[in-house]
């Protein structure tokens, strides 16, 4: 028996959207397992904060999938798995690299790649595991898709230019069940984690990122689906 407490798939948030873009949907899903993340380098946390900015210039250059891996490990990767038994039962809850208040993990991260190496461009979903996919990228929606997520954000036209968008969303309804009325002032919290975590590993990689939070909900909730609340896009692109 294996007990996951963060629960990494929204699967009623990817079931609506299923239904509301069945006919720009691939019946089968594909499911692409990224690189292994680094866990050293001579890049100090204390560079990284000291480079940190908010950029919205990038070159006209395509991410490696590595360094695409290395930035969703950060920002919600597994970070630790610890298993124990009980009589007979093996157990097993896993960690995240972002705080998570009571470790719910609410968090659901998607993916609008534009250029990144061996990976075509479309919406997907990250996977961080543990379970049949482990940091994994599965594709729900093929295409490029960068200048309608633009226009969600209220005309935003540098996010067409970036290599790729992230959207991070939560299920507010995971941390309820624990934390009652809190619940979504804890899921804020925890995607401020998140990004300040992609935000200070993309200086070590050469990418410059922006937070954006100006967009309209419905708009971008067209790419989550509705179960899943989006909070903020981060867009990511070369920078030397």
């Amino acid at each position: 028996m294996i007990l996951n407490e963060n629960i990494s798939f929204a699967k009623g948030s990817i079931i609506n959207f299923l239904e509301c873009n069945a006919g720009s949907m691939s019946e089968e899903h594909t499911t692409i397992t990224l690189p292994p993340p680094r866990f050293d380098s001579a890049y100090s946390i204390e560079k990284a904060l000291l480079n940190r900015r908010s950029v919205r210039r990038y070159l006209p250059r395509a991410l490696s999938r590595e360094e695409l891996a290395q930035l969703l490990w950060a920002c919600q990767g597994i970070s630790r798995v610890q298993s124990w038994q009980v009589g007979r039962r093996n157990m097993q809850t896993s960690y995240r690299t972002a705080p998570s208040a009571g470790a719910l993990y609410p968090l659901e991260l998607y993916l609008m790649v534009t250029r990144v190496e061996g990976t075509e461009p479309g919406l997907y979903h990250y996977l961080p595991g543990p379970g049949k996919e482990d940091h994994a990228i599965e594709l729900l929606q093929a295409g490029e898709r960068s200048a309608d997520l633009a226009e969600a954000a209220l005309g935003q036209r540098f996010i067409t230019e970036a290599a790729a968008n992230l959207i991070i969303g939560g299920v507010v309804g995971r941390m309820a069940v624990k934390y009652g009325r809190r619940a979504r002032l804890y899921v804020v919290l925890e995607v401020g984690h998140a990004a300040q975590n992609l935000c200070l590993q993309a200086p070590s990689l050469g990418i410059g990122v922006v937070p954006i939070g100006a967009f309209s909900d419905a708009e971008v909730r067209r790419f989550v689906g509705e179960e899943v609340e989006p909070f903020y896009i981060l867009s990511v692109g070369k920078i030397g």
